[in-house]
């Protein structure tokens, strides 16, 4: 709480650039890094500040210089890479506010976050999207499609995390393509070679794999659990190991029950990693 106003007395300095070196330090003072959690909290309270459509110059050129600090000189858990994520989440928080020129640099700079080797930042990058989607999906949906072909694993998980959103998901229609794109994933999955599955960058996708599908299938279970029932058939171990996954997790195990029962009878018995 007084993180919080201490950061309301600093709004205001937000439209004096001489006071930028000032909101940065306090900023990379209550970031919480080094340690296991950012301060989500103060982050989400400066997005908030650029939901509108009157951001200036300077303070756009502050975000971007933020943005851009490589991974170089703002290295994971360093108190640095808070601002990073400060900025991807800003911008994300701007986009509806912002004219189509902005908005443009807005979802490349989103996109090329989802493939930062900080997970940090990857998660910026999900976040933003939702702070878009919360107000309008239809960019979300148009650019996840469009990318979608030519899409790498981190951007793929990147989908995943921006989807698994409830706030989102309570519209019939979002789950619906939240299903598909996973669909689309998974049936990617049996022709991916052993070195494959080995990359760090898959790993990230399988493991994002493990949670969203039932975060997706709990928001619209009838199709969901169909679309569980058809890949649980696979002989995939892969696959496999990410539907058990999802099933154990209590949004599914401890609402849907006999649901949950009926796609594990039809899962082969042991599942290993090719």
């Amino acid at each position: 709480m007084e993180t919080a106003n201490e950061w309301q007395a600093m709004i205001p300095l937000l439209e004096i650039p001489a006071e930028y070196p000032r909101i940065e330090q306090f900023l990379l003072h209550h970031s919480n890094l080094p340690g296991p959690r950012g301060n989500l909290t103060l982050a989400d309270q400066l997005a908030g500040g650029f939901e509108r459509e009157a951001v200036g110059p300077e303070l756009w050129d502050l975000l971007r210089r933020w943005a851009d600090t490589p991974a170089e000189s703002a290295p994971m858990n360093h108190p640095r890479e808070y601002l990073v994520f400060c900025a991807v989440l800003a911008m994300g928080a701007h986009y509806a506010g912002a004219g189509p020129e902005r908005q443009r640099e807005i979802i490349d700079r989103i996109r090329l976050a989802m493939n930062d080797p900080r997970w940090r930042v990857r998660e910026a990058a999900a976040m933003a999207c939702q702070r878009i989607a919360e107000r309008d999906f239809a960019p979300v949906r148009r650019h996840f499609a469009l990318w979608y072909p030519e899409s790498s694993d981190l951007e793929k998980r990147g989908f995943l995390a921006a989807l698994a959103h409830p706030p989102i998901l309570k519209h019939p229609e979002i789950a619906a393509f939240s299903l598909e794109i996973s669909a689309a994933i998974l049936d990617e999955i049996p022709a991916r070679e052993r070195a494959g599955r080995r990359t760090a960058e898959f790993k990230a996708l399988s493991k994002g794999l493990g949670y969203a599908l039932s975060v997706f299938v709990a928001h619209l279970p009838q199709e969901g659990f169909a679309f569980l029932k058809h890949y649980a058939a696979s002989a995939d171990p892969e696959l496999g190991r990410i539907i058990r996954s999802n099933l154990a997790k209590s949004r599914l195990a401890g609402r849907y029950g006999p649901l949950v029962a009926e796609v594990l009878a039809i899962m082969p018995q042991k599942t290993g990693r090719k």
